[in-house]
């Protein structure tokens, strides 16, 4: 039986793929009312998963993080909210595509999960379960804008000519693209951080011990270690620009694959 929740569900992700593709044609095409109509899209799809969560709220009387379905439309949520303030205030329409096409994908693959609400499970029932999935949420909400800098950048930012022989107003964006993805890991890792060390408290409550290598435990530890790298060599001249951009992009890779692909191949605790 479809919902009403479900029906928001679809006219939100309807409306982020418009806005999505009315961002792309504004690239291409460069027209005023391409570029409002993906602000009031981007908008209304945002608006409309803010409307999904609050009734789901409602209805099961809880913040709705319980389930992978329920982290992906919290994840897409802020996904989309980013994207509003990256129109209105950074005003670099590429990257707001990046996020977007995150959000409108990671939507699109809730619909693979059952939306309906279930009951707590024993291990659930914990005071660290709401601020351990935020944690989660900001993390890989950072990442993301974090990935779609670096993706600008290695595609906008010539690898074989160094900075210093680009024209001025190419290497000013070059650097601040760079500092603008050192700080969005910054976030991302003190948040992946806390969801770490918030998953191991939560873990020894539930299951006696801090640590079991459950694969979700093992892949959050690897994606830790990439981003870990990237900001010790952040400051090597070798490893500035399109390096970082690499380790970056691989540090998101983990980061899907500790989201979904743990949850579709492996199983193990975090399997609910």
């Amino acid at each position: 039986m479809i919902t009403i929740t479900d029906n928001i569900d679809y006219f939100a992700f309807t409306l982020a793929i418009m806005a999505t593709t009315a961002v792309i044609l504004n690239l291409w095409l460069k027209k005023k009312w391409l570029q409002g109509s993906s602000l009031v899209l981007s908008i209304g799809a945002a608006a409309l998963m803010l409307v999904e969560l609050i009734v789901r709220t409602v209805q099961s009387g809880r913040i709705p993080v319980n389930s992978v379905y329920e982290f992906l439309l919290v994840f897409s949520f802020v996904l989309l909210a980013f994207s509003v303030f990256w129109l209105v205030k950074i005003k670099i329409q590429v990257i707001a595509v990046f996020i977007l096409v995150v959000a409108t994908v990671l939507l699109g693959i809730s619909f693979s999960f059952s939306g309906a609400a279930a009951p707590l499970m024993p291990a659930l029932q914990s005071r660290w379960r709401v601020i351990h999935v935020l944690t989660a949420i900001i993390s890989y909400s950072a990442f993301t804008v974090a990935f779609g800098i670096a993706l600008f950048y290695v595609i906008t930012i010539p690898r074989k000519i160094p900075l210093e022989n680009l024209p001025a107003e190419k290497a000013e964006r070059a650097r601040f693209l760079e500092k603008l993805m050192f700080d969005a890991v910054v976030v991302g890792f003190i948040f992946l951080t806390l969801l770490i060390v918030t998953g191991s408290i939560w873990a020894e409550e539930a299951w006696g011990a801090w640590w079991s290598w459950d694969p979700k435990e093992t892949w959050a530890l690897i994606t830790w270690i990439i981003y870990a790298v990237y900001m010790h060599l952040h400051s090597k001249p070798f490893w500035k620009g399109h390096k970082g951009c690499y380790l970056s992009i691989a540090g998101f890779a983990c980061v899907l694959f500790t989201l979904l692909g743990v949850s579709f191949l492996m199983g193990g605790l975090h399997s609910y």
